[in-house]
């Protein structure tokens, strides 16, 4: 729920910075829950006030997207463009991070919790290998080629053919 909050709280109208791609999809992810729960509920007049309030930081978010990536926040006209540009936009907020710098600031930190602190990955030791005896019967090859002598096969097969032609 810290996703959904954190950007309402701290960053309602912050245009500045940027934002990874998990805390922009899952701002976007509550964003459609809430709408569509309103709208099952029948609060239409709830759901259009609150979508009001959350055009700002939808807005800020999605800059702070496209800053990420290093495009400029103005790119968000694309909107505006049926089709091609909703498809255009939608590749970029799914681009990876730039893991540089760029004109708009230091890579976004990765946050996993309501206290942001970026995941850190702990070592997992080795499975034991356990080793299974099997059947010696199980590991040899079996032959499994017919008895039947290649030119009585191959005769046998003609035969079949000319039979099927002939019919």
């Amino acid at each position: 729920m810290h996703w959904f909050i954190d950007p309402i709280k701290n960053h309602y109208a912050d245009f500045d910075g940027r934002v990874g791609r998990q805390e922009y999809w899952m701002f976007v992810l509550f964003n459609v829950l809430l709408s569509f729960a309103f709208e099952i509920v029948g609060l239409d007049v709830l759901s259009m006030l609150v979508g009001l309030a959350l055009l700002v930081p939808s807005l800020a978010l999605a800059s702070r997207r496209l800053h990420d990536i290093g495009r400029s926040g103005w790119w968000q006209l694309l909107l505006f463009i049926p089709i091609i540009g909703w498809i255009i936009l939608i590749v970029w907020m799914v681009t990876k991070t730039e893991p540089i710098d760029n004109a708009y600031g230091a890579p976004a930190v990765p946050k996993t919790g309501p206290e942001g602190t970026p995941e850190v990955p702990v070592a997992t030791a080795a499975a034991p290998v356990v080793e299974i005896d099997t059947p010696a019967s199980m590991t040899e090859t079996m032959d499994v080629t017919p008895d039947v002598p290649a030119s009585a096969s191959a005769d046998s097969s003609a035969g079949s053919v000319d039979s099927a032609a002939s019919k």
